[in-house]
């Protein structure tokens, strides 16, 4: 199973699971892909309908820092399935380019989930935004963001400019790759912990 397969459902996935039909906004403007040998079911990640490990093996990437209740979705994915992937931005990432969509900021410890609020602007500020600018330069994530001006297309030559600067960040991020992404694979469950703020940290391992 696809836990919010989106527009890049998984290749080996036979069910994928997708709240949003027509609203794209989640997906940056993509289209939801139901590819025709594929079992599709719109439903919440967060109440999921499906017994308890009617699957083996769950993939879940890139929806958890989308859920207002990640906690929810953490026992849905333990709930239903025997195994799974779980995949995030982490938290570097979100820090140097933080989309405003993305509601948690995601980091592993061993082999548990931290999760702790993002902020709803740029951590970095003006770099950041400079950087989500650059990164994202004449693309459709940075429609409808605060981002610098240049970001939606500029005239020639210094369209030329902003095009090679966005190739030289795009592959530079891919070196970085490592650090850029939470990922965790599990068996018979994981753990995780919510740090809602300094003063107080829900923790499931704990209950």
């Amino acid at each position: 199973m696809d836990v919010g397969s989106g527009h890049n459902p998984h290749p080996r996935a036979n069910v994928l699971v997708d709240r949003f039909i027509y609203d794209n906004t989640e997906r940056s403007g993509q289209k939801l892909v139901l590819p025709n040998n594929k079992y599709f079911v719109a439903a919440d990640a967060c109440a999921i309908p499906f017994k308890d490990k009617s699957f083996d093996f769950a993939i879940c990437s890139h929806v958890a820092e989308h859920i207002d209740n990640v906690e929810t979705l953490f026992l849905e994915l333990n709930r239903v399935a025997k195994k799974g992937y779980l995949e995030t931005p982490s938290k570097i990432a979100e820090i140097i380019r933080h989309a405003p969509n993305h509601r948690w900021f995601i980091s592993k410890q061993r082999n548990k989930i931290i999760c702790s609020p993002a902020t709803e602007k740029y951590p970095l500020r003006q770099f950041g935004k400079l950087f989500f600018s650059l990164y994202f330069y004449k693309n459709i994530q940075s429609r409808g963001r605060d981002v610098f001006s240049f970001a939606q297309g500029c005239s020639k030559p210094l369209h030329y400019f902003f095009a090679f600067t966005r190739w030289c960040l795009y592959h530079f991020w891919l070196l970085l790759k490592p650090l850029t992404y939470t990922r965790i694979l599990w068996k018979d469950g994981f753990s995780w912990q919510i740090k809602l703020n300094t003063s107080f940290a829900r923790d499931n391992a704990d209950e």
